[in-house]
């Protein structure tokens, strides 16, 4: 799985949610990250971040993964509407699709570190291909803002695995 390997969990704190077929389209599933998070005493700045990288990585997952959108849609005139009316579509066809989300907080080399790790049931893509965000296109950022706020993103071979991993300094959770 890469540089990342995990040692026990620092406290044992885990949070896993999966949806399949027509939840994809009626659950929040980064709400419920959120209210996770909250409840095992994490702070709102904290919670804030996470559910930034939780909601890029869950949206490439429905949307590329699960839906097989293409973001070049987005980049036609007119581009960005129709790409959420076929969103909306297809997510009301879907029948079959799965998202996954793992949350824990871990430790690595002694250091507590949030795991996060979003799978889809889609076909994935080829994560060695570049996907860097091009100036002025209207697509491409999510993953950017991910690497940003975390130490590493990962994607398994197949690219239908994300896993972001991201140093804790703030407290630990209850």
């Amino acid at each position: 799985m890469g540089p990342f390997s995990p040692q026990a969990p620092a406290t044992g704190w885990r949070f896993d949610l999966t949806l399949e077929g027509s939840e994809l389209g009626a659950a929040d599933p980064v709400h419920a990250c959120e209210e996770a998070l909250a409840e095992a005493g994490w702070t709102r700045d904290s919670i804030d971040s996470v559910a930034l990288v939780v909601a890029e990585l869950w949206h490439n997952a429905l949307e590329h993964g699960v839906l097989g959108l293409d973001s070049a849609l987005k980049e036609r005139d007119g581009g960005f509407s129709d790409y959420y009316v076929l969103r909306e579509r297809l997510l009301r066809e879907n029948r079959t699709g799965r998202v996954r989300i793992a949350l824990a907080l871990e430790t690595l080399h002694g250091d507590p570190v949030l795991s996060i790790e979003v799978e889809d049931s889609g076909s994935g893509f080829d994560p060695r291909a570049p996907r860097a965000p091009l100036p002025g296109r209207r697509s491409g950022r999510g993953l950017a803002i991910v690497r940003e706020l975390c130490e590493a993103l990962e994607f398994s071979a197949r690219g239908n695995v994300a896993r972001a991993t991201c140093h804790w300094d703030g407290p630990l959770p209850a």
